[in-house]
């Protein structure tokens, strides 16, 4: 029954993110390193699917071993995928609807709380 349960899931979810691109804002520079051809991540559906785990691996490395890294850090991710308002040139909250991270985690029904403590602006003297 186990095994049903998880291959179920899997297919839905898997099902859900095949869908992603097509409406998810990527923001700017995600999809300029996309419409060059360039290949940043080794794969954006291991990414899809992992990156909770990735977060929170890196999460435990940073905070109990003191392992900084860039490697799949969570200011990466946002650096590439936040988009600024062209009026203004201020990076939109990621937590805005229509932004990738809100737009995503509301597409497959997860709620997350990355930015519950972290910052949900980027800051250009950060990057």
């Amino acid at each position: 029954m186990n095994r049903f349960l998880v291959v179920f899931l899997s297919l839905l979810v898997s099902s859900v993110f095949a869908y992603i691109d097509e409406y998810a804002n990527l923001g700017e520079q995600a999809s300029s390193i996309k419409a060059s051809g360039k290949v940043f991540h080794e794969s954006p559906s291991i990414i899809r699917k992992m990156h909770p785990e990735f977060l929170r691996h890196k999460r435990d490395k940073t905070l109990r071993q003191g392992i900084r890294t860039n490697e799949y850090s969570l200011k990466g991710c946002v650096s590439c995928h936040a988009n600024k308002n062209k009026i203004n040139n201020q990076y939109y909250s990621v937590d805005k609807q229509g932004q990738f991270c809100s737009d995503c985690h509301k597409k497959v029904g997860v709620s997350f709380d990355c930015f519950s403590c972290h910052r949900t602006v980027l800051r250009e003297d950060l990057l």
